[in-house]
């Protein structure tokens, strides 16, 4: 029988070899001490791998081929209710009979208990199937896991000898892991996608209840009964007036389940037909508070950083359908004499585009490694902490440099991983040549499915953002490690044993010396303004006190980083091939296997680090007077 896990060698080496299995398996059952666990590591991966064997054939075998007929058939929103065709339903019913939707989630709440991490690999092969299966399939259990991570935070989680006692959301949970419910996270507004802060829904509290009003849109699986809500608590602005809040979409009154949300619109989109996205209604709905007022915002990044990271994965899944459809169809198609695969153009595509997708994997598969040991941390030390302080303090450490890791590649998985799929899938299209674009083919709507994944979860251009922002952040915060880091890649870019490696460093010194650029231009600019601004009508002699004491504590973030906001998608690709060569290197060294795939993307990396380098250093400031203009124009309206 087919098997979308066994058929994809390069997955089965990363499941097996890409996470650090035993400090994840170690944290997951309290070192093996569990009654109803595995008795150790080994048993632990060989279930693992039952699951993603029985997963892999699950889905090419009943997902797979339904794909173009979900996307035919769709969603549609009857008396106020989301009704899923027949097919759609049985695969989900499919799912919940190999009990997918607990993977994730603890024995003692009805799930199968084993890492996140699982669930995410899960994720990559239900996308290849079809990708609006996976995005409704991440609403189970990545949202039970956030429930429980929410009790945990607030100390309403109850655990003796590493077992759960009870969580606040015990029946909820249980439910999702039997396959019964599901959850969605509710936060864009009109107006408010990006911009969380302008988010106007209105949290108030009365007679020791909250009541949500306000209008939500493009909420994926927003008819799930479960919901986290974003909602303004506080007066002024900022993301600190936003507090979470769990929602019931139906409530009993009256002895009656009457709604407490109101489904007002199911989307009509490109691509993802299966896939539910609804306008919501809130209309004094009865909310309960998560955690603590105002901190809504930083509570909800846990569920958005997993759906960050379960979008690379789904980006993957997709582009290996893609790739794998391109060369199915390039072997067989015949033109001059040859298959269309052995002429150089389209076999050096489609080399390229296995590359990316082995690259990016490696990518997601290290950055999973680093959220689930430094959310297992967390946990660990919030309700299990080790009575030896040396001990904690190991922990302690280690959970902080594995949180900054999964910060610092989260966004750059997203960021590449959406791209490329776009890419991937275009030019299987383009392989097909005209028969892409015609329906019964079905790899259009693999294009179609493509688009949105740069957009969703946080675009591309945030996802950019975000990196260059943590980037500057820590060169302008730490100077030193900074230059240390800088001057040893420099060194070693002349001076490291393997050809290989010396690219490598020499990439990543590119990457520093643009980043010195920015920052160099940024304070520049920053300099004149306060001279011209600041120092106006001052002796000059002031000007030396005034950097000293005053110079750092006036920054705008939006103003005074233009200089360096108008490079952060070329510095994030530079910081993304960086971070995947590292990693390939990595695992060349160990496996002898992977050196012709990491000499491969080392030496395409370094031609296009060194590209984006010469761009930052061309500074084009057309950008800079589109922007006066544009304000020129908008003042004098």
């Amino acid at each position: 029988m087919a098997n979308f896990f066994r058929d994809n060698p390069d997955l089965v080496f990363q499941f097996r070899h890409g996470l650090d299995w035993e400090t994840i398996v170690d944290l997951t059952e309290n070192g093996f001490r569990l009654p109803d666990g595995p008795k150790d590591l080994k048993e632990a991966l060989e279930f693992y791998e039952q699951v993603l064997d029985a997963t892999g054939e699950l889905v090419a075998e009943t997902i797979a081929p339904r794909a173009l007929k979900l996307d035919q058939l769709g969603t549609r929103l009857e008396e106020g209710e989301v009704v899923f065709p027949p097919e759609l339903a049985s695969i989900y019913e499919a799912m919940k009979e190999l009990g997918l939707f607990g993977i994730a989630i603890p024995r003692e709440l009805g799930g199968t208990g084993a890492p996140l991490s699982l669930y995410l690999v899960a994720s990559e092969l239900i996308a290849r199937g079809d990708v609006s299966v996976m995005t409704h399939y991440g609403f189970h259990g990545g949202v039970a896991a956030a429930l429980l991570l929410y009790s945990i935070h607030e100390g309403t989680a109850v655990y003796e000898e590493g077992r759960i006692v009870r969580t606040r959301f015990d029946e909820v949970i249980r439910q999702i892991a039997a396959g019964e419910a599901f959850g969605c996270m509710v936060l864009t507004e009109p107006g408010a996608g990006s911009d969380l802060a302008a988010i106007r829904t209105r949290a108030v509290e009365r007679d020791g209840k909250w009541y949500l009003s306000g209008e939500k849109i493009f909420i994926t699986s927003g008819h799930a009964p479960y919901q986290l809500v974003l909602a303004k608590t506080e007066e002024g602005e900022g993301l600190g007036t936003l507090s979470l809040f769990f929602v019931r979409r139906k409530v009993e009154r009256d002895g009656k389940l009457v709604d407490n949300v109101r489904i007002t619109k199911l989307e009509e989109k490109l691509g993802h037909h299966a896939s539910a996205t609804c306008s919501l209604l809130y209309e004094d709905s009865v909310g309960e508070l998560i955690g603590k007022r105002g901190e809504g915002f930083r509570l909800m990044l846990v569920l958005m950083n997993s759906a960050r990271l379960a979008v690379g994965l789904e980006a993957i899944g997709l582009a290996e359908a893609a790739c794998r459809m391109a060369r199915a169809h390039a072997a067989e198609r015949k033109t001059m004499g040859k298959p269309i695969a052995e002429h150089e153009l389209v076999a050096e595509k489609l080399l390229d585009m296995e590359t990316w997708i082995q690259a990016l994997r490696a990518l997601a598969f290290d950055a999973m490694n680093a959220v689930e040991i430094a959310t297992r941390l967390d946990m660990k030390l919030r309700v299990d902490p080790p009575a030896n302080a040396e001990e904690k303090e190991r922990l302690e450490k280690l959970q902080k440099k594995m949180a900054r890791r999964a910060r610092r590649l989260t966004p750059l998985l997203k960021y590449m991983a959406a791209e490329k799929a776009v890419e991937i899938s275009r030019d299987a299209m383009q392989v097909f040549g005209g028969m892409g674009y015609i329906d019964e083919t079905g790899v259009h709507k693999l294009l179609r499915d493509a688009l949105v994944l740069p957009i969703y979860e946080g675009t591309s251009q945030i996802q950019a953002l975000m990196a260059i922002k943590d980037h500057l952040s820590w060169a302008t915060r730490k100077p030193g490690s900074f230059f240390r880091r800088a001057a040893q890649a420099r060194l070693l870019a002349r001076t490291a044993g393997e050809r290989i490696l010396r690219e490598v460093y020499r990439a990543e010194a590119l990457t520093f010396r643009a980043t010195e650029l920015i920052l160099l231009r940024i304070f520049s600019d920053k300099v004149r303004k306060e001279w011209r601004d600041a120092m106006r009508g001052k002796d000059p002699a002031e000007l030396g006190r005034y950097l000293s004491r005053e110079f750092l504590r006036h920054w705008d973030d939006r103003a005074d980083f233009s200089r360096g906001l108008v490079h952060a998608e070329r510095l994030t690709r530079m910081l993304a091939d960086v971070a995947i060569a590292k990693i390939l290197v990595r695992q060349a060294q160990r496996f002898p296997e992977r050196r012709a795939l990491a000499e491969r993307f080392v030496h395409r990396m370094s031609l296009r680090v060194e590209a984006l380098a010469r761009e930052i250093e061309g500074a084009d400031e057309a950008v800079f007077e589109a922007i006066a203009e544009h304000r020129k124009l908008a003042q004098s309206a």
